[in-house]
């Protein structure tokens, strides 16, 4: 009766604000998803890979979760989990079956496109279907009103600052404003790991080796497994002794 009562009460906050109810018998189990689905709208992909494994653990039948574990599993493992939402999925709303569907590699771009836009009409007010909704649409000009858009709508959420950012540096070429947002998404996800890798990767961008090297290892002081600052650190390393081997042939 109690974890009848926990569904109807998830079921009933969703509806009232437009978001996708994330079905589960296990308070702890959505609180994880949550923290992964988080991760992955900061690009930490480690951490929400730990997280949303973690709330299958617990909920084996959790069908967000396992849908966005498989989006981040490569291979049998990827396959397998996508079949276990699929199966998990057949009890539950129109929404999460929709989310569920997502995991379909034979889907096309445009597919996904327009469930993605499905979701958006559906649940306006998640704040996690919409920041995908953004990724995928299907110009930069449109990727950028909707980016636009969700600052708007949700103007505390870190993550947009840091995908707008990227649309000024690299689709628009104004570094001035890219900066600006990079330093936006640090102030307000300061204990996140990705922040720091975004201002290395402008810096980078910039040719100033030595600030992307400081922000990088920013990064991993805050995460010491975050792959992308490990890479590019090493790249910067190879480019130095490759410089300082040049100097010496000369």
């Amino acid at each position: 009766m109690c974890s009848m009562l926990l569904l109807f009460l998830v079921s009933l906050k969703s509806t009232a604000d437009k978001t996708m109810p994330w079905t589960t018998k296990s308070a702890v189990a959505k609180q994880l998803a949550w923290s992964g689905g988080n991760h992955m709208m900061n690009a930490e992909f480690e951490r929400a890979y730990s997280d949303l494994s973690a709330a299958v653990n617990i909920d084996p039948n959790f069908s967000a979760a396992l849908a966005m574990l498989s989006n981040l599993s490569r291979g049998q493992a990827r396959k397998d989990l996508a079949g276990r939402a699929l199966k998990s999925v057949a009890n539950k709303s129109a929404g999460e079956k929709l989310f569920v569907s997502l995991v379909d590699d034979k889907m096309s771009a445009k597919e996904n496109s327009d469930t993605w836009a499905k979701l958006y009409a559906m649940y306006p007010d998640d704040k996690f279907i919409v920041y995908f909704y953004v990724q995928t649409r299907n110009t930069a000009d449109d990727r950028f009103n909707a980016a636009q858009d969700y600052i708007k709508h949700f103007p505390e959420e870190p993550s947009m600052y840091n995908t707008i950012a990227y649309m000024y540096m690299l689709d628009k070429k104004d570094n001035s404003m890219a900066k600006s947002n990079f330093e936006k998404y640090i102030t307000m996800y300061p204990e996140g790991s990705n922040p720091y890798d975004s201002m290395g990767e402008y810096y980078l961008d910039m040719g100033d080796t030595e600030n992307a090297a400081k922000y990088y290892n920013m990064s991993l002081e805050k995460y010491p497994f975050t792959t992308s600052s490990i890479n590019a650190l090493q790249k910067i390393a190879d480019a130095k002794k490759a410089a300082v081997t040049d100097v010496k042939k000369e």
